[in-house]
């Protein structure tokens, strides 16, 4: 799912921006969710109290705080985020540089330019190295995909191991599974607490798999047929496009 934040001052706008997206998700099979904000402080706050966004859409010319300063306090706990300026006016172009925002789109703003953004957008965030994005302690992070070896759920936290290291943060395992559906890296659900990465699988039994770090994970008994037919399916598909 992408998250995604609109932000301008002028409500109209804010509600033609969302529909406009929604349209071109639903046309795209996109999963979106969206959050408005009409004064760039509420936005930044956002940020900075750990909410995590794919995507902005940001005015510049705003009351108060203006879409430049937003985005220069955005960029300090967020470097990850595509920041897109939607403003009526250019010359703000040069100015915004410093923020690197990911595009810059003049109003008024037709479906056809908003679709072609959003699919530079999306594609640019599905492809190359995937991250995965959590926030934990007030601040964002992300973890190269390809270098997560599995998830293991303990009561409230989840813990992200790699082989050099172990990352934690609050949240659910389910949250996490349907989030890596999009993902080009296939994950198992082995267990109830555990979600591995079938890349590091470096063995496979019928109750059990083995990690490249040695680490044994028991498949629960109600998975085992399941986890099977996948193990066996992925490693045909891979023997293929080899």
């Amino acid at each position: 799912m992408l998250n995604i934040a609109i932000c301008d001052d002028d409500i109209q706008t804010t509600g033609q921006i969302e529909m406009m997206i929604q349209k071109i998700a639903k046309r795209n099979f996109a999963d979106v969710d969206i959050e408005v904000f009409w004064n760039g402080e509420s936005l930044a706050d956002s940020v900075v109290a750990g909410d995590g966004y794919d995507i902005i859409y940001l005015d510049i010319e705003m009351n108060n705080e203006d879409g430049i300063s937003t985005a220069k306090r955005i960029r300090k706990y967020d470097k990850n985020v595509l920041i897109i300026y939607v403003t009526s006016h250019e010359n703000y172009m040069k100015e915004s540089f410093s923020v690197r925002p990911f595009q810059f789109l003049v109003k008024p703003v037709s479906e056809k330019q908003m679709e072609t953004c959003f699919m530079a957008a999306y594609e640019d965030i599905n492809s190359g190295d995937f991250y995965f994005r959590y926030s934990y302690q007030r601040m964002n992070h992300k973890v190269l995909i390809r270098d997560i070896l599995y998830f293991e759920s303990s009561k409230r936290k989840v813990f992200i191991v790699t082989r050099e290291e172990t990352f934690e943060f609050y949240g659910k395992l389910n949250e996490i599974e349907n989030s890596l559906k999009v993902c080009k890296i296939s994950f198992l659900r082995v267990h109830q607490s555990f979600l591995v990465n079938y890349k590091h699988i470096k063995g496979q039994s019928y109750d059990f798999v083995v990690m490249d770090n040695g680490k044994k994970i028991s498949i629960s008994e109600d998975r085992r047929k399941l986890i099977s037919e996948q193990y066996c399916s992925m490693e045909d598909t891979y023997y293929v496009d080899r």
